[in-house]
């Protein structure tokens, strides 16, 4: 059985590379069963506080900020299946902490996929010269092929 991973977060090319993957990778399924997994991704990010240097927040910020972390978390999980569901596709999730290029890639290999599929954000060469590309760095470094959709790719 095919696994497909699809990696998810809160942005609008993220949920486009979920629905895309749901209408064109999949529209050719005719078996009653589904042939393969197909994998909803999500990297949450490590719960942290930037303070100074008089202030040493209490375990009950932590425990505040890992929950609205979660909640988050639960918020993107759930409007992916909500594609998958509009498009007649069981899909399961998976979560993994951290920095989001190196654990998609990490994870991938893990779960097996075939492919990876992932939203592209579409900046300059600036920015992703200063904060790196997510899309950029999973096409060089994951263990197997990917899909990049960008907004022309799922308009067109």
């Amino acid at each position: 059985m095919a696994n497909i991973v699809v990696a998810v977060e809160e942005s609008e090319e993220s949920m486009r590379a979920c629905e895309w993957a749901c209408k064109h990778l999949l529209a050719v399924q005719t078996d009653i069963q589904q042939s393969y997994n197909f994998i909803l991704l999500h990297v949450q990010p490590t719960a942290c506080v930037s303070t100074g240097p008089a202030y040493i927040p209490s375990d009950q910020v932590f425990e505040l900020l890992e929950l609205q972390t979660k909640k988050t978390t639960q918020k993107i999980l759930k409007r992916a299946l909500n594609i998958c569901d509009r498009h007649g596709v069981k899909a399961e999730t998976h979560v993994v902490i951290g920095e989001a290029k190196e654990r998609i890639c990490e994870a991938t290999a893990k779960l097996g996929a075939h492919f990876l599929v992932v939203g592209s954000h579409g900046h300059g060469t600036f920015v992703r010269a200063m904060r790196g590309s997510v899309s950029d760095y999973c096409a060089r470094n994951a263990v197997c092929p990917v899909v990049v959709v960008n907004k022309k790719v799922f308009e067109g």
